[in-house]
């Protein structure tokens, strides 16, 4: 006979009978009792019916691939960071405590933490990585960051967003790897509210053959554009280029220190299986290529700082005070 469905979603009866296909599975005694008592501790002491959000998602492990990138960058990241630097980011947006704010292709959990301790307000993540929206969401999840941090799967090909929604929004990668960044740049003067302000973090370079090389464990084909192209795409659609930065030399810098701590983090890659090593080896090899190129200024790395203009006059006001032609 089907289950009810009031057991079937109760999520911390299928929390409990997780716990009892693992006791079967090793062959252990079940204690009931002490499987409940550890589910309320760990569910700040809610009752037992409660429809507990920590057990939304099953137990997750890392692939392979997720967990070299895990000993090389850090926990949490997909490319060289640092949670000081990323909980900057909520003063350049400026964006109200009270607001929302949307964060695109973070990867996996790290920057969207870092961002929220500096913010109060509430994040719309969204994620083209396919491999990563579940990391993502079990890092948001097991920070506690559930009730303000929602996670969506998007194409950056095709994603529509609300039309004045967010008070701001921070980009990392996303205009180096869609294919068509018109189709990008719109949504983000679409979603914006009027004065909001949006962060864009992207490679930029003239064309080269070694980037299939640079970039050969990256996630998706580099759509790498020259930073006056970048520029001009933003601007079509009536962004206002506020800030034109170069941070070459900052991502270089996070680059090669998490390289020089790799020695030390051996211990813990020795814990990685074959092919997380294997992993770890192809991203390694992948990034001494695309360091090269940052070194030489053939690839850089930009910070641009646009924002949605205010419109003060309405149309019609602004045509009815311009002075009229003489004749």
């Amino acid at each position: 006979m089907a289950l009810p469905l009031k057991t079937l979603f109760n999520k911390r009866q299928m929390a409990m009978t997780r716990a009892k296909l693992r006791a079967w599975w090793e062959g252990e005694a079940f204690d009931e009792a002490a499987v409940e008592a550890a589910l309320t501790a760990a569910n700040d002491g809610a009752p037992a019916g409660a429809d507990d959000a920590l057990f939304d998602l099953p137990p997750y492990t890392p692939p392979p691939r997720l967990a070299a990138l895990n000993v090389l960058w850090g926990a949490g990241r997909v490319r060289p960071g640092d949670d000081l630097a990323d909980a900057l980011e909520p003063a350049r947006i400026g964006a109200p405590e009270d607001g929302v704010v949307a964060v695109l292709g973070a990867g996996m959990a790290g920057p969207v933490q870092a961002f929220a301790g500096a913010f109060p307000g509430k994040l719309e993540a969204f994620e083209w990585r396919e491999e990563t929206v579940d990391a993502l969401r079990q890092g948001v999840a097991a920070a506690g960051l559930s009730e303000r941090v929602s996670v969506t799967r998007v194409d950056l090909e095709a994603h529509v967003w609300a039309a004045n929604h967010f008070d701001g929004l921070w980009s990392t990668d996303d205009f180096a790897y869609c294919s068509y960044p018109p189709h990008l740049a719109q949504q983000i003067m679409k979603c914006l509210k009027p004065g909001a302000c949006a962060v864009l973090e992207s490679y930029t370079g003239l064309p080269s053959p070694e980037f299939n090389t640079a970039f050969a464990s990256a996630f998706a084909e580099p759509q790498i554009r020259a930073h006056g192209d970048l520029l001009q795409v933003l601007k079509d659609v009536g962004l206002v280029v506020e800030a034109d930065e170069d941070i070459t030399d900052d991502f270089l810098s996070y680059a090669r220190q998490s390289f020089l701590q790799l020695a030390d983090k051996l211990g813990e890659a020795a814990k990685l299986d074959v092919a997380a090593a294997r992993e770890l080896a192809w991203e390694a090899e992948a990034w001494r290529t695309r360091l090269k190129l940052l070194a030489q200024r053939r690839l850089e790395r930009r910070r641009i700082i646009v924002r949605k203009p205010v419109e003060t006059q309405p149309a019609a006001e602004a045509n009815a005070n311009a002075p009229e032609a003489s004749i």
